[in-house]
């Protein structure tokens, strides 16, 4: 990708020194084997770089594409006197360059394994739909806050590839798609609860969050961190998770590449997360069983819809499991007895 990248860097480049005209975009063709014409653009009249998708009108999808994220936007072009489908993605905030870049890299590169127009421009809107969830979910990069989850989720995918495989771990991962709990498979699911520190204190973020009706399991994984200095970064797990899954299971690394994508994290930001240092101090299982205290819409009073609410973990101390048991929820998740 850092190769596209560099490539369409350089035709922009190209393409704002060239005359001004009266259409919409001018531009230069990237030197990129594809079913469609892949062109670094300049819209016309405010310079604004874009990355131009042509196939023949006849590979038009039925229903215009639509992309709702600050900062880029979208066209879909129908010219049928001329024959031509276009696809026009477009920075419209500078201060997102490096992110659009990379999304505009990330577009070709996975449209290019593709065969036909029709089949490209449907691979287009596929991935355009997962970086619209990252823009989304984005501001600048992830805060602290939003590290520190992510690290949990990740602590958890590690621990269940390494009882069912990395494939079915990162298909059960279900985070980064808002599910209902992070981990999610044949009946059995894994809510991670992350703290930096020593905080005793379990925050449930929605009603739904504990509720255990239709589930055969509902496990809470508490994983805990210190900072130091010793630990990690957010960017050095993802580099080292993508290193096992390509030792592993390479076919998972696109699904996990993508859960990545909606969750907000970037590889741009890397510099941003380097400071932030994780080292992990103890990650085990606890049971949420019939008398678990806790609130769902299924206890709460009729009209309440929603709510937030906080547990004590020592008065749930005894809903603990040990490694063994909880090793053995996560294997429940393969779908094998």
């Amino acid at each position: 990708m850092t190769d596209l990248r560099s490539e369409l860097k350089a035709k922009w480049r190209e393409a704002e020194v060239t005359g001004k005209s009266d259409r919409e975009w001018r531009g230069i063709a990237l030197a990129v084997s594809a079913p469609v014409q892949l062109i670094a653009g300049i819209r016309e009249p405010d310079n604004r770089i874009a990355l131009l998708l042509e196939a023949p009108i006849s590979a038009a999808p039925r229903s215009t594409l639509r992309l709702r994220a600050d900062g880029v936007s979208l066209a879909d072009q129908r010219r049928p006197d001329e024959g031509i489908y276009r696809l026009a993605i477009t920075l419209e905030h500078e201060g997102l360059r490096d992110v659009f870049e990379v999304l505009a890299a990330d577009v070709i590169d996975f449209i290019r394994p593709t065969h036909t127009a029709i089949k490209a421009m449907e691979e287009a809107a596929k991935r355009l739909e997962t970086w619209q969830a990252c823009l989304r979910s984005r501001k600048q990069a992830l805060s602290r806050e939003e590290q520190i989850g992510l690290m949990g989720e990740f602590t958890v995918l590690r621990m269940l590839a390494n009882q069912i495989g990395y494939r079915v771990a990162v298909e059960s991962w279900g985070g980064p798609l808002d599910g209902i709990h992070d981990f999610s498979r044949v009946g059995i699911a894994i809510e991670v609860k992350t703290e930096m520190g020593g905080s005793k204190l379990l925050h449930i973020s929605n009603l739904a969050q504990l509720e255990s009706s239709g589930l055969d399991v509902l496990a809470i994984a508490r994983v805990r961190f210190r900072e130091g200095t010793d630990g990690k970064s957010i960017s050095d797990t993802v580099r080292d998770l993508r290193e096992e899954i390509g030792r592993t299971e390479t076919s998972a690394i696109s699904n996990f590449d993508d859960k990545l994508l909606r969750s907000g994290y970037l590889d741009v930001d890397k510099d941003f997360y380097d400071p932030l240092r994780f080292v992990l101090v103890e990650a085990y299982g606890i049971l949420v069983r019939e008398d678990f205290p806790r609130l769902t819409p299924s206890s709460v009073p009729s009209g309440i819809v929603d709510g937030t609410y906080t547990i004590d973990e020592r008065v749930v101390a005894n809903f603990r499991i040990e490694s063994e048991q909880f090793d053995q929820t996560l294997r429940r998740m393969a779908g094998k007895s």
